[in-house]
């Protein structure tokens, strides 16, 4: 028999939290504290997922292990600045892989992932490059991908990618700190869905998601060292700390044939980005991130 104490007690229930949004929106209601109380708690689980301590009555409903994981999860919830910011590493993060593997002699996996930012992504982004003026990107791409494909010497190649990621950067520059960074944590989570889709019983069975997951990593790397220029004290702490956990990634993977000793876990992916996203949320918190604009584009045009 259940007395009526049971029925008026309250649990604690663990809710993984897998994206900014989400976090901001608990925060906002007052659902999340800095330490246990009556609201509940955060902090990160020994596999370096986000989990939110929530209280609950009985009946409220059950929380939601692995949320927004896995497929295209995280693309498909981002909306706005954030989305438009990720798609735009998305894109860089093909090339990154294609010029490693361009490099290293694999040119047929380099033409495969040099071709897909215009047929994956582009097109998800050519409207809002246009009215940024910034059209004549896909130009760029289109003529890195054929020279890939006609075999042109590696230089070339080179040249080629760090002009369109130069051009990458200008649009990046237009958007405030916390969104870049907001897109950055993102495109991280992404790289974990993809790094998770590539594996099959404790190896890697996709070599190409595999690939993927690292171009992805490649990109946030590139994106934070440059937001780590900033002159914003907190803008720069935020992009240390990403580029910290992006380091301990790096146990998740070996060469770019998916071969060497690594440890096969998507939760390596996941917990850093669920760290990258504490340091993303303190500093949407902070004033001064709105310093760190270029002149431009409003915020939300």
């Amino acid at each position: 028999m259940t007395s009526s104490n049971d029925r008026n007690m309250r649990r604690v229930t663990f809710r993984r939290v897998t994206t900014l949004t989400s976090l901001a929106a608990l925060a906002a209601a007052g659902t999340v504290t800095t330490a246990a109380g009556q609201g509940g708690s955060a902090g990160v689980a020994d596999d370096g997922t986000l989990v939110i301590a929530q209280l609950q009555a009985e009946g409220e409903g059950q929380a939601i292990e692995g949320e927004g994981e896995g497929g295209e999860g995280t693309a498909a919830s981002l909306e706005g600045d954030v989305a438009f910011l990720h798609d735009i590493g998305f894109m860089e993060g093909h090339i990154r892989a294609g010029l490693a593997l361009y490099r290293a002699g694999d040119r047929a996996a380099a033409v495969t992932h040099m071709g897909h930012p215009i047929k994956e992504k582009y097109d998800a982004v050519a409207e809002r490059l246009e009215r940024l003026g910034e059209g004549h990107q896909r130009d760029l791409i289109v003529a890195l991908a054929e020279a890939a494909e006609a075999g042109a010497e590696p230089s070339e190649i080179e040249a080629q990618a760090e002009a369109v990621f130069g051009e990458f950067a200008e649009v990046r520059e237009r958007f405030p700190a916390a969104d870049r960074l907001a897109a950055l944590v993102a495109l991280t989570r992404t790289a974990a869905e993809e790094y998770a889709e590539a594996l099959g019983e404790g190896r890697v069975s996709d070599l190409h998601e595999y690939q993927d997951a690292w171009g992805f990593l490649q990109a946030v790397a590139a994106e934070a060292r440059a937001l780590g220029e900033s002159g914003s004290q907190a803008v720069h702490e935020a992009a240390e700390e990403i580029l910290e956990q992006l380091g301990a990634t790096e146990a998740a993977f070996g060469n770019l044939q998916g071969e060497g000793a690594f440890e096969a876990d998507p939760s390596i992916l996941y917990g850093a980005a669920a760290r990258m996203e504490l340091a993303a949320l303190a500093l949407a918190d902070d004033a001064s991130a709105e310093g760190v604009r270029a002149e431009g584009e409003g915020e939300g045009d």
